[in-house]
């Protein structure tokens, strides 16, 4: 039978292991950063025709573990991957109410026009981005001042469109699309997404290979085979993952595009980890990460 000392040892230990569960949680996600590099040779791509990408997704800037000077330093290491593209993935700014301090997308903008790129920096907006502004949701029509921020400051924004980059043997179509999830009611369940998959796809003429960025992953679902390779953010890996498992992942299809490589059919993903945060300042198990993709 277990004692009153051994009960009150049991609470106190199991209460001191949740704090430090719940601290480390907090330091990962304020303080680490990793890079984390992902080999891919999509069935739809042209052999032999390299190409390195360097993802940026779900920055969340606040001024708790995600400020300016930090937002610096992932333009920083970011220009360190000796990447041929930049992808800014969507979310920018948090939403979350554990903030200490706001940081606008007007002040993240110029900080992100530091990157640099020999193909070009591109960018895609995120759910957040159109939550945080309500003339663009009481419009229910873009751009979104996400996007506005980001052009001042000479970001490209693919807003459901496609451009053609390199030429020749090397030319490739890159699409964005908007976000899946623009507007919703209160209750969660009307949700209105301005993505057009179709749309971008269809001004993609000809026969070199396409990448698409989409914020969420469930996008992938509808992308053709015309598309090689899909880029995608907004799951944030789980925030909270035990291996190979999340509790929580922000999709209707649960686990199947949590986070990492996925093949389906003649279609590759990857679907970075993420930096910030969403809904609660921790991560657990997937630390702040900007993802690498190597094509061959």
């Amino acid at each position: 039978m277990l004692s009153r000392r051994g009960f009150l040892k049991g609470l106190l230990g199991g209460t001191l292991a949740g704090f430090f569960v719940g601290g480390y949680a907090v330091a990962e996600a304020a303080w680490q950063l990793r890079v984390q590099n992902w080999a891919v040779q999509p069935p739809g791509w042209r052999r032999g025709q390299r190409l390195r990408i360097a993802m940026v997704a779900d920055l969340h800037a606040c001024g708790f573990g995600m400020d300016e000077g930090r937002v610096a330093q992932v333009v920083e290491v970011a220009n360190a991957q000796g990447a041929d593209l930049i992808a800014l993935m969507g979310d920018y700014r948090a939403t979350h109410k554990f903030q200490r301090r706001i940081v606008p997308i007007d002040v993240v903008a110029p900080i992100l026009a530091g990157l640099r790129a020999p193909l070009g920096v591109y960018a895609v907006t995120g759910n957040h981005d159109w939550w945080d502004d309500p003339q663009a949701l009481a419009r229910k029509v873009g751009p979104c001042h996400t996007q506005l921020a980001l052009e001042a400051a000479g970001i490209k924004v693919l807003a459901n469109r496609a451009v053609k980059l390199g030429q020749g043997d090397t030319a490739f179509w890159l699409g964005g699309t908007e976000s899946q999830s623009c507007f919703q009611r209160k209750n969660r369940r009307d949700i209105i997404g301005m993505s057009d998959v179709p749309g971008v796809v269809a001004q993609m003429s000809g026969y070199d290979p396409a990448i698409l960025l989409a914020h969420e992953p469930d996008q992938f679902v509808t992308v053709p085979d015309r598309v090689a390779l899909t880029l995608s953010g907004h799951t944030h890996g789980g925030q909270v993952r035990f291996g190979p498992w999340a509790p929580v992942v922000p999709s209707r299809f649960g686990q199947r595009f949590d986070y990492g490589h996925f093949r389906e059919g003649m279609r590759d993903l990857v679907v970075s980890g993420g930096i910030g945060c969403s809904g609660l300042p921790i991560r657990f198990g997937v630390p702040p990460e900007i993802t690498v993709v190597d094509l061959s």
